[in-house]
């Protein structure tokens, strides 16, 4: 009797233990245009178990709903889940530096278009897992703001006489306008491909009017060891990440040689 008590008390402890405990580290509700010509207005998040790590998988959510500031359920097309290994840098604008990190950092996310307008107010979150517990979160839509979209017939990527790359592109006249009025950044990223299927991500947030990233040489070495097609992009979003356009890829075999451009 006391050995079954025992192992009764064991399987409680484990099962207790791998409670799916998780919690959503970011959100954002978010209308979004793209080069193509297409729009659409997504839910974005990501999930963390209880020791700060992003899910590998979507098998522990069961449920997800978005509730508007009058507290209506949304509607929601199904639930997407991808991951990724990525890397990132960052420019101090204080000091006029680039600054990168070469470690891959794996993080995965859940995303779904949400299929009514938007308002401005406070939306809510609401996770369940298969266990039975929630997770929630707000995020704060403040208004809609036309954005424009990089032209990437303008985006080129040059390397100077030590092998760094200098990459660039044009900035569209009505963001000049547009800043007296609205905080804004851009975004500047790769999609790392190999086998046509992607690999990798790379990224770095700057200043909206910079329009141009200088990578350094052993960055873009890490970035061609990972993959055998790039496709480079520059975001433009509101700081409050309510609004965000995209440009059409500028793709390529490897960082430094062009081959060609998709509209």
């Amino acid at each position: 009797m006391k050995k079954l008590m025992f192992v009764l008390i064991c399987i409680l402890l484990f099962a207790s233990g791998n409670a799916l405990a998780v919690e959503i580290s970011w959100m954002h509700v978010q209308h979004r245009e793209y080069g193509n010509g297409n729009a659409l207005i997504r839910l974005g998040f990501g999930l963390i178990d209880d020791r700060g790590n992003y899910l590998t998988d979507n098998r522990t959510v069961k449920e997800v709903k978005l509730y508007d500031p009058d507290k209506k359920e949304l509607k929601l097309a199904p639930l997407n889940f991808d991951s990724v290994e990525e890397i990132f840098g960052t420019y101090d604008s204080k000091n006029s530096q680039w600054l990168y990190s070469k470690v891959w950092q794996f993080e995965s996310w859940f995303d779904t278009e949400i299929m009514e307008s938007l308002n401005p107010g406070i939306y809510w979150l609401k996770v369940t897992t298969t266990d039975g517990k929630v997770a929630e979160r707000t995020f704060a839509f403040n208004r809609r703001i036309v954005l424009p979209i990089i032209d990437s017939n303008s985006i080129q990527l040059q390397p100077d006489l030590n092998g760094n790359l200098i990459w660039t592109w044009k900035i569209p006249m009505e963001l000049g306008q547009l800043a007296l009025n609205h905080k804004t950044r851009a975004r500047a990223s790769i999609d790392i491909y190999k086998n046509e299927m992607i690999v990798g991500y790379f990224s770095i947030i700057l200043p909206t009017h910079l329009a141009y990233v200088f990578i350094p040489l052993d960055v873009a070495q890490t970035i061609n060891q990972r993959g055998d097609r790039f496709e480079l992009k520059v975001q433009i979003e509101t700081k409050d990440k309510n609004n965000r356009t995209y440009s059409n890829p500028l793709i390529i075999n490897e960082m430094g040689h062009i081959i060609s451009d998709t509209r």
